[in-house]
C-alpha cells in the first residue's frame, strides 16, 4: 500500500487492487478563498493514476471541494456519509456510482477492505477511514473525535495499525466565538491519549495542513497552538515504540510486510514548493486588527446599504413575530432583558448601528446616533461579508474572520452572603435569524452548493 499526501487532508491511497482518492482539494486558495495549503504545494491532477474509489469524509469545504471534484473522471465509485447534499452535488457533477455509507460497516473485495470509522461529533455527518490490504492497515482519522469503544473495535478487527494519520492540531476555533487564546491543554491530551491507545507503528499528524491567507492571515497567530513538530515530539516522549513522522505534500509512505517506509518528495502528483509553516507560529500576544470591510465583491456603498438595511428589517420582523408567538429564542432574550447590538461596518463610511432592547413587555429598536453601540450581546460584521453570507455566496468558514462578537450577559444570585455571577449563553440573534429563520434559510446550504456547481 502506498499513501501519498497531496496537501492538507487530500490523500491518494494505492492498495492492492484499488486506488482511492480521499477529500481531494487541488487548488489554492480554498474554503471560499480563506485558506491555502501549508506547507505550500503544487498538485498535478492530470498525473493522478486511474481512481477507482473517491472518498468524501464530510461536507466541510476543506474536504468537499466541488471545483476539484469536477476535474475527476465520473467512472469511479464514490463513497460518502449519508449526507443528502454531498450526494446531490455528486449526482449534479455526473457521478453515477454513489454509495452513502454509515460508520462501522465494512466495504470489501477479495484483495482489500475499507472501514469507515465513527465520530463522536453528532453535529457533522462524517467518518474516518481504515484502508486494509495484505500489506498492512492505514487509519485516516481525518477530523473525527474518537471514543475508546471505536478504538477497541478497530483493534479487535485489525490488530496493530501500521500507519495512523492522527488529529493533532487542536485548532483554537473558539477564538471566533469569544476571542479565547487559552492553550488547549485538555484537547491536546485527548489527541495524544488516542495515539497511545491505538498504538500504531507510525503516526503522522494529519488533516490540518493549511493556513489563513491574505486579509485573514492575522488569524494564524491565534488558531494553531500545536505544531506538527510539537505533536510528534510529544508522541515520542510518551512512547518511543511509536515512530512519529511529519509528511509534506508529495511525500509517500509505503506499507510492505509490516514495515513502514517514508519516502519524502517521491510523488509526481504533488510537490512541496515552500516550507512556510513558520507563518502559522502560535503567538496569541499579537494584536487583533480593527474590523474592516475590504469589499472583495466590489459592491457599491449604496447597494451595501440597501441590502444590509433589508436584512435588518427582516430580522426585525422575525423579532416582532417571535415576541407575539413566544418564539423560544426571543423568549430567552426577553427573559434576560438583553440589549442586542448589531453594528455593520462599511468600506469608506461610518458604521450603521441597530440596537434591540428586550424588555418584559416590549422590544424597542434604536438606530443611528441614538444607538450607543453598547449592549449585553454585540455583533459587529463587515457589510459585504454579511451580504455574501445571506446571498449564500460565502459560507461561515469565510465570513467568520469578518465578524466580531461578544457577550457580557450574566445571571446573579446570592446565598448566605455569597454572590454568584454565572454567564448566560444565548444563540447569537443575527446568526440564528440568518441560518434558521430568514427567507430561503432551509435551502441555504443547497443554494451555496448550486452556486459552486455553476462556477
Amino acid at each position: 500500500m502506498k499513501v501519498t499526501l497531496l496537501g492538507h487532508a487530500s490523500i491518494l491511497v494505492e492498495m492492492n487492487g484499488a486506488t482511492c482518492l480521499m477529500d481531494p482539494v487541488f487548488a489554492d486558495p480554498f474554503e471560499d478563498g480563506a485558506v491555502v495549503t501549508c506547507p505550500k504545494r503544487k498538485v498535478y491532477p492530470d498525473r493522478l493514476p486511474k481512481v477507482d474509489i473517491l472518498i468524501i469524509s464530510h461536507r466541510h469545504p476543506d474536504h468537499f471541494d466541488i471545483s476539484s471534484l469536477a476535474l475527476l473522471s465520473r467512472d469511479c465509485t464514490a463513497i460518502c456519509p449519508a449526507d443528502p447534499l454531498i450526494v446531490y452535488a455528486l449526482k449534479k457533477l455526473g457521478f453515477r456510482d454513489i454509495h452513502p455509507v454509515h460508520p462501522m460497516g465494512e466495504i470489501r473485495s477479495e484483495d482489500w477492505e475499507l472501514y469507515p470509522t465513527q465520530s463522536e461529533v453528532t453535529s457533522v455527518r462524517e467518518f474516518g477511514m481504515v484502508f486494509h490490504d495484505s500489506s498492512g492497515t492505514f487509519w485516516n482519522q481525518v477530523d473525527t473525535e474518537l471514543s475508546v469503544t471505536t478504538i477497541e473495535a478497530i483493534a479487535q478487527r485489525y490488530g496493530q495499525i501500521d500507519l495512523l494519520f492522527a488529529m493533532y492540531a487542536s485548532q483554537n476555533f473558539d477564538f471566533f466565538e469569544d476571542r479565547s487564546t487559552d492553550f488547549p491543554y485538555g484537547i491536546h491530551a485527548a489527541n495524544l491519549e488516542n495515539v497511545l491507545r491505538i498504538g500504531p507503528r507510525m503516526v503522522v499528524p494529519g488533516s490540518a495542513g493549511f493556513r489563513f491567507c491574505e486579509a485573514q492571515e492575522w488569524l494564524n497567530a491565534f488558531l494553531f497552538p500545536i505544531s506538527r513538530e510539537r505533536f510528534t515530539g510529544d508522541v515520542q516522549q510518551l512512547d518511543t515504540n511509536i515512530e512519529a513522522r511529519i509528511m509534506n505534500p508529495g511525500d509517500i509512505i509505503e506499507l510492505r510486510e509490516q514495515a513502514v517506509g517514508h519516502h519524502p518528495g517521491a510523488s509526481d502528483v504533488a510537490e512541496t514548493v515552500e516550507q512556510d509553516t513558520a507563518r502559522i507560529r502560535y503567538d496569541p500576544t499579537q494584536s487583533i486588527p480593527p474590523l474592516l470591510d475590504l469589499n472583495p465583491g466590489g459592491f457599491s456603498l449604496a447597494r451595501l446599504k440597501e441590502l444590509t438595511e433589508n436584512f435588518v428589517q427582516g430580522m426585525g420582523v422575525f423579532i416582532d413575530e417571535g415576541y407575539q408567538s413566544n418564539h423560544p429564542v426571543i423568549a430567552q432574550y426577553l427573559h434576560h432583558r438583553v440589549t442586542y447590538t448589531v453594528e455593520i461596518v462599511y468600506p469608506d463610511a461610518e458604521p450603521d448601528c441597530y440596537q434591540f432592547e428586550f424588555r418584559a413587555n416590549h422590544v424597542r429598536l434604536t438606530t443611528g446616533e441614538q444607538a450607543n453601540g453598547h449592549g449585553s450581546i454585540v455583533h459587529r460584521i463587515a457589510a459585504s461579508a454579511l451580504v455574501e453570507w445571506f446571498e449564500r455566496r460565502k459560507s461561515y468558514f469565510y465570513v467568520r474572520a469578518f465578524s466580531r462578537r461578544f457577550s457580557s450577559l450574566y445571571q446573579l444570585s446570592s446565598t448566605g452572603g455569597k454572590v454568584s455571577v454565572e454567564p448566560v449563553l444565548l444563540p447569537d440573534l443575527l446568526m440564528h435569524y440568518l441560518l434558521n429563520e430568514s427567507e430561503g434559510s432551509e435551502f441555504a446550504a443547497k443554494r451555496h452548493v448550486d452556486l459552486k456547481l455553476q462556477a
